[in-house]
């Protein structure tokens, strides 16, 4: 369906793989290291490849404003590495404040480890949907659909709605240029 779009930018987003919250480093890291886990994981997913998703002064930042709890020892465990996913990914199209919003509705709800499972496979799902089948009428991942459960399911959508927008406005500029 996306035929129109440059393949290997779509093939790029369908192989991105949202790893799973018993699928983050077990061993607790560094400020650098999660830096550099953090970039290399969203790489595919990026709207701005120019721009860093996560840099020492952000995190510092995430901390201070209590987006994310404070390391132990100066070092995030999965937690940490979980909240920052979802941040770095949201913060592309939402304020901090609505993500922290949205994040706060997951955890009323579910635990830590679920909402963040939810959130990567409706993310996978969502970069299916929008860049090969544009059927959107999959049915949720959630074991009960509940306010929180489409909440996230929109959240992400919206997400990978911009990045098909954004690829289709550079598409319609290259073909403007020639």
């Amino acid at each position: 369906m996306c035929g129109f779009l440059n393949e290997k930018d779509v093939e790029r987003l369908l192989e991105f793989h949202c790893p799973r919250f018993n699928e983050l480093p077990k061993v607790q890291l560094y400020k650098d290291q999660v830096i550099l886990y953090i970039e290399k994981i969203l790489n595919n997913i990026n709207l701005n490849s120019q721009e860093k998703l996560l840099t020492p002064t952000m995190l510092n930042n995430y901390v201070k404003q209590k987006i994310v709890a404070p390391p132990k020892d100066k070092k995030y465990n999965e937690k940490h590495l979980a909240y920052l996913i979802i941040v770095c990914i949201l913060k592309q199209v939402y304020s901090l404040t609505e993500i922290c919003e949205l994040i706060k509705i997951q955890i009323e709800t579910y635990s830590i480890e679920v909402a963040y499972d939810y959130f990567c496979i409706e993310l996978e799902k969502g970069l299916e949907a929008v860049f090969t089948t544009r059927d959107f009428s999959a049915p949720s991942s959630a074991t009960h659909i509940t306010y929180a459960s489409e909440v996230l399911r929109s959240t992400v959508i919206s997400f990978v709605h911009k990045i098909f927008i954004q690829k289709c406005l550079i598409k319609q500029k290259m073909l403007n240029e020639e």
